[in-house]
């Protein structure tokens, strides 16, 4: 079923989508909660906080669970789930297995410390045992045939040592599963960066571009200089090819639609797939970028989502790119974000 809002025709789970990816939060009963595949994670935009996943239909979502009284509720009736806004049947959803963070996916952290200090990342001091998270992968491999792992990393004790230990880990895992696909989200500092990346054995990557201008950039991030991501986005698809390199693009921090486009116009030029990220804003984070930017950020409007993801596919159609040549990372998992090609 379409409806027509304006001037953009959406679907409707579409729209119910962009409305929960908008609000972000959801309360849920304890006893609800087991039935669900919870997370906590250790770093990140979300860390600290348990987030769960909700399918519906063939779309996916997770949302942060809050124990306060929230515009959406999760009750169970007459064997179904149900997502409630403000007390009104709003969406029936199954529960996602999330215990690997991605469904059918294996989407791991090598590293929650990081020598960088984006506004929007919560870092971590917790410790990671590669071997251990290895045997993990391994596990996962072996007892529930998932055949796609992403790695990321923060960038500790330097970015040079983040890449060794990501290479590292991709070649260890590939001597023994040439078959899976395994895409790799690091910082880099350089196109020798990138390579050593690719003859390890990585299949995907993700080079964060993080904000559609330079201003945003510097301000929130600030850890590379901006057009070098450039450089190297465009070095990657050299290295791994069109349709293989993806790069996220945070927007809700004031930027406008002009700017937004301009960067996915821009990074689709190279062969490269833009994933375009709402920003994620608990309170500290929230406060913390405000501060900075020197005006408040709040909720972006459902519907701007969804006109974004919409000029987002078409501008990948028109060079020929989609969001489903990927095996690994966020466009296979497509829980966080309004995907072309699979959302809209």
């Amino acid at each position: 079923m379409e409806t027509y809002t304006g001037n953009i025709l959406v679907d409707e789970f579409a729209m119910k989508k962009a409305i929960l990816l908008s609000h972000s939060t959801i309360k849920v009963d304890k006893r609800i909660l087991s039935k669900f595949s919870v997370e906590k994670p250790k770093a990140g935009p979300s860390s600290g906080r348990c987030v769960a996943g909700f399918g519906f239909g063939d779309r996916r979502v997770k949302l942060e669970i809050s124990d306060k009284e929230e515009r959406f509720s999760l009750v169970k009736s007459n064997g179904r789930f149900l997502i409630r806004d403000r007390k009104k049947d709003f969406l029936e959803v199954y529960p996602l297995d999330i215990s690997t963070h991605a469904p059918n996916q294996v989407f791991i952290s090598l590293e929650n410390k990081c020598i960088y200090n984006c506004l929007f990342c919560e870092k971590s001091s917790v410790e990671v045992d590669e071997d251990r998270l290895l045997s993990f992968v391994r596990r996962c491999i072996e007892d529930k045939g998932i055949r796609s792992v992403a790695i990321t990393s923060g960038a500790f004790p330097s970015v040079n040592e983040q890449i060794e230990k990501l290479a590292d880990f991709v070649r260890r895992l590939k001597r023994d599963y040439d078959d899976i696909y395994v895409g790799v989200e690091p910082l880099v500092g350089s196109k020798r960066d990138v390579q050593r990346l690719r003859v390890s054995g990585a299949d995907e990557i993700k080079i964060n571009l993080q904000f559609p201008k330079k201003e945003l950039f510097d301000k929130i991030c600030g850890y590379i200089e901006y057009e070098k991501i450039f450089d190297l986005l465009h070095h990657a698809v050299s290295e791994f090819g069109r349709g293989k390199v993806t790069s996220n693009i945070i927007f809700g921090v004031g930027e406008s639609d002009e700017e937004i486009i301009y960067a996915l116009n821009k990074l689709a030029d190279m062969g490269v797939v833009p994933n375009l990220r709402l920003i994620r804003l608990t309170p500290r984070i929230k406060t913390r970028i405000g501060k900075k930017l020197g005006y408040r950020i709040g909720k972006v409007d459902p519907l701007r989502i969804i006109k974004l993801a919409k000029i987002h596919k078409k501008i990948l159609e028109r060079e020929g790119l989609t969001t489903r040549s990927f095996r690994t990372m966020c466009f296979a998992c497509g829980c966080c974000d309004m995907v072309p090609f699979w959302d809209v």
